[in-house]
């Protein structure tokens, strides 16, 4: 979890766990753009907001959260 507190990135993370309440507890703490919860490699689902947060980006496109710069989103992907 300490590398997820990185000061300046923040376009993804990953977390593998067969706890679900550690699963959900860790999408509040984790500061990324997306988040995928026991799903490997890279996933592209074209509905979800795509982006970073910190620096690694500025805004969240396609979707409404583009037009939104006061409001963060998080995409988060999910295998139980």
């Amino acid at each position: 979890m300490s590398l997820s507190f990185h000061p300046t990135y923040g376009l993804a993370a990953g977390v593998d766990t067969r706890d679900v309440s550690r699963a959900l507890k860790s999408l509040k703490l984790i500061e990324a753009g997306t988040t995928r919860i026991n799903r490997n490699g890279r996933s592209r689902v074209s509905i979800l907001p795509a982006g970073g947060s910190k620096s690694s980006g500025t805004r969240k496109d396609p979707g409404r959260d583009a037009c939104n710069a006061n409001r963060r989103s998080k995409s988060v992907l999910i295998d139980l």
